[in-house]
């Protein structure tokens, strides 16, 4: 009998084994999707769709885990608690990390205590290049528009088509790769099973009304996304849907872009009628429009921006024009908006200042800490050359003409050895504390009209020792509800870039862990270093704060502004923006009214380019230019601020392409007015060796008979000086990139 028993356990000991390791192996990831569509940055949030055999149960936890590198290269590892309900079918999921370096392969893992899977991942989109979000009919005519563009190939728009939506990012800053999202509604089965509650639709809106930007092209398909309860496109759509309406003559279209050429509409299957969305209370402002129908419309979204387009631009009539390219052209106002200066990039500004980008400029001021210094190399050279006299001359005279006794050198020589080591000892250590110092820039910016609330934060720590160490943010809790914070990458080939031109190995094997989105654990810092980290999240907010009430009238704001009594805080040295003017508002504090007139003083827009002490001295105003060299955070920000409304790369000499959703330019070509000023220290210590604050509002302003923004809803593309005169950073040289 024992003889049977005891083979008999130990097959079923066999068989458990063996069914454990199966269903180890069923959850097992079978493919691995990095980007959208393959496209990503290095530095920014990158949705990774992974795909595992067996179905997670409903309301089960499976690990998952993701490891990568920092802008530094060291080590990082994302954790994710995956539930089973947040899957597609329980068998695939779109997680989000961070990848640091080019061309370093990712490691996953499916489950905790099994191995790491090595995979590789396709090469990153340039920094510098904007990518283009096509979600419905890519044949719009954007491309022909794109290749028009002079604009190097490295700088042109990467238009990217969706195939399908479920796997989009369900959170907002999954898109933070994406320079705009084209939205058509001629593939309507792209949008089956999606509502206005899908993460992925929910996701998308968060993102627009926090710095996005949408070309939204409405036609006779997008009722029934308009009609239905469940439907999404009300979400985009700039007023309230009335039905759908048609437009019977191409005179409008034709009109908008100069054209001699005649759009044939009437009613039949090879010249249909343009079928597009009537809707009431329109918001924004309309550049064409059919009686009181808008055509082509801007407006704000939250800080985001939406261009309207009634109609489709991949069916007929407008898909066989021979004018669309132009008509797409003018829409997004490429003419106007794009920098002559990507033409002939200044490569000499990555070599002398490390980085070519805005955000590392930020970066650059952050990590000056006080009490920290770096000994400047005519000091060392003062030293070496006193080093040399000493011992070759002095020593010599020394010993040999006041002692009188050569032999003491012998002792000499080691001790003027000793002394200079000594001291070149305490000089550098005299501009390397021993103690942890932290710098951190905190930039609120709110919408008036919708309660937007956008908090984006920066931290810079340096450490005198190397050691492992948490964030001093990860305590603050709304990360995890509307936000995300980590490591802050430097783009570019300069040095400490993303995309560094040699190979440089680890020196950290054991990196940081990232057990949430918002909090980020064990991060090693070398010695005698710095480390940067970035944060970013929103709210809604009931009550607006500052309240404006004002009109545009021949260009010119005039209004109120009343600042409650219960406002959080004072700010000092702001100003109010509106189309190339600048409004000098000084300090403004809790219970103040601001009345602005005709005879309020204002400056040039142009003006934020100049450094503010150059800007004091009235000899040196007009040869000012921009200091990319800069460590001022309050100038830095204020051209952060309206980097493109300022001319771009051609006035700056860096891009703003690595966090785009913190330039408010666009809100200057709808609707909208905005207020930027700083934010007082607190009164008592926050721990920080620097700590900076700044706030941004904006207000819908509105338009006047007598404004000339309505002067643009018939724009003739040669009309350039009117725009000059409204918003000049959008129009530098139309014809630069016009080779009609």
């Amino acid at each position: 009998m024992l003889r049977l028993v005891v083979p008999l356990f130990v097959f079923c000991g066999f068989l458990a084994e063996s069914v454990s390791v199966a269903t180890e192996n069923s959850y097992a990831l079978t493919s691995v999707r990095i980007g959208i569509e393959n496209c990503y940055k290095n530095g920014l949030w990158t949705p990774i769709t992974l795909e595992w055999k067996s179905p997670i149960p409903d309301g089960s936890y499976r690990p998952f885990a993701i490891r990568s590198s920092d802008s530094d290269g060291t080590p990082i590892t994302y954790h994710y608690d995956v539930r089973g309900n947040q899957t597609k079918n329980g068998t695939s999921i779109t997680l989000l990390a961070k990848l640091g370096r080019k061309d370093e392969p990712i490691r996953i893992s499916g489950l905790s205590d099994t191995e790491f899977q090595t995979f590789a991942v396709p090469p990153p989109v340039n920094a510098e290049r904007p990518i283009y979000l096509i979600i419905g009919n890519e044949d719009i005519g954007l491309q022909g528009a794109v290749a028009e563009l002079m604009l190097r190939e490295d700088r042109r728009p990467l238009l990217v088509k969706v195939s399908s939506l479920v796997d989009l990012p369900d959170k907002w800053f999954g898109y933070e790769a994406i320079e705009m999202v084209v939205l058509t509604t001629t593939e309507p089965q792209l949008f089956e099973g999606l509502t206005a509650k899908s993460p992925q639709i929910q996701a998308l809106n968060d993102w627009l009304k926090l710095g996005g930007k949408m070309l939204l092209c409405a036609g006779k398909d997008s009722e029934q996304f308009l009609t239905d309860e469940t439907g999404f496109l009300h979400l985009f759509l700039p007023g309230n849907f009335d039905g759908m309406t048609e437009l019977r003559s191409g005179t409008p279209f034709e009109r908008f872009v100069n054209s001699q050429r005649q759009i044939f509409m009437n009613g039949t299957d090879e010249a249909p009628f343009t079928k597009m969305p009537r809707f009431t209370e329109p918001r924004g402002i309309s550049f064409v429009k059919d009686g009181d129908l808008p055509l082509v419309l801007r407006c704000a979204h939250g800080l985001g921006t939406i261009i309207y387009f009634g109609g489709d631009l991949s069916g007929r009539p407008l898909g066989n024009w021979r004018d669309r390219t132009t008509l797409v052209r003018n829409i997004m106002q490429w003419n106007r908006a794009q920098e002559r200066g990507a033409l002939a990039p200044r490569s000499g500004a990555m070599l002398q200042l490390g980085y070519n980008d805005i955000s590392g400029q930020i970066r650059s001021a952050l990590d000056q800490f006080e009490g920290v210094y770096v000994i400047p190399f005519s000091v060392i050279l003062i030293i070496l050359a006193a080093y040399w006299l000493v011992i070759g001359l002095f020593d010599w005279f020394f010993v040999h003409k006041v002692l009188k006794k050569p032999i003491l050198t012998w002792v000499t020589f080691p001790l003027w050895i000793v002394l200079f080591s000594v001291l070149t000892y305490e000089l550098a250590g005299s501009g390397r504390p021993a103690y942890e110092k932290y710098n951190t820039l905190w930039l609120h910016d709110v919408d008036y009209e919708t309660g937007t609330f956008r908090t984006s934060m920066w931290e810079s720590v340096y450490c005198s020792t190397d050691k492992r160490r948490d964030s001093l943010f990860n305590s603050v809790d709304f990360w995890d509800k509307n936000g995300y914070f980590s490591w802050y990458g430097l783009p570019g080939s300069g040095l400490g870039g993303m995309a560094p031109k040699t190979v440089s190995p680890p020196v950290w094997q054991v990196g940081s862990e990232q057990n949430s989105y918002g909090k980020i654990a064990n991060v090693p810092i070398q010695v005698r270093s710095t480390k940067s980290f970035f944060g970013q999240c929103f709210d809604h907010i009931s009550e607006m704060g500052i309240v404006a009430q004002l009109s545009d009238v021949e260009g010119i704001p005039i209004g109120t502004i009343e600042v409650p009594d219960d406002f959080s805080f004072s700010l000092k040295n702001c100003i109010l923006v509106y189309g190339r003017w600048i409004l000098e508002l000084g300090d403004i504090q809790p219970g103040q009214t601001i009345r602005l007139t005709r005879t309020t003083p204002r400056r040039d827009l142009r003006d934020l380019l100049i450094p503010p002490k150059t800007l004091e001295d009235a000899r040196l105003r007009g040869m000012g230019t921009y200091n990319p060299q800069s460590t001022d955070l309050e100038y830095i920000v204020r051209v952060m601020s309206l980097h493109r409304a300022l001319g771009g790369y051609e006035s700056t000499g860096l891009h703003h392409a690595y966090q785009p959703s913190l330039d408010m330019s666009e809100l200057l070509t709808a609707d909208r007015i905005l207020l930027l000023g700083t934010v007082p220290p607190p009164g008592y210590d926050m721990g920080f060796d620097r700590y900076t604050q700044f706030f941004r509002q904006s207000f819908p302003i509105k338009l006047t008979e007598l404004s000339p923004r309505l002067q643009l809803e018939r724009y003739d593309p040669k009309a350039d000086a009117l725009e000059q005169k409204i918003n000049p950073g959008f129009l530098k040289d139309s014809s630069l990139d016009n080779r009609r």
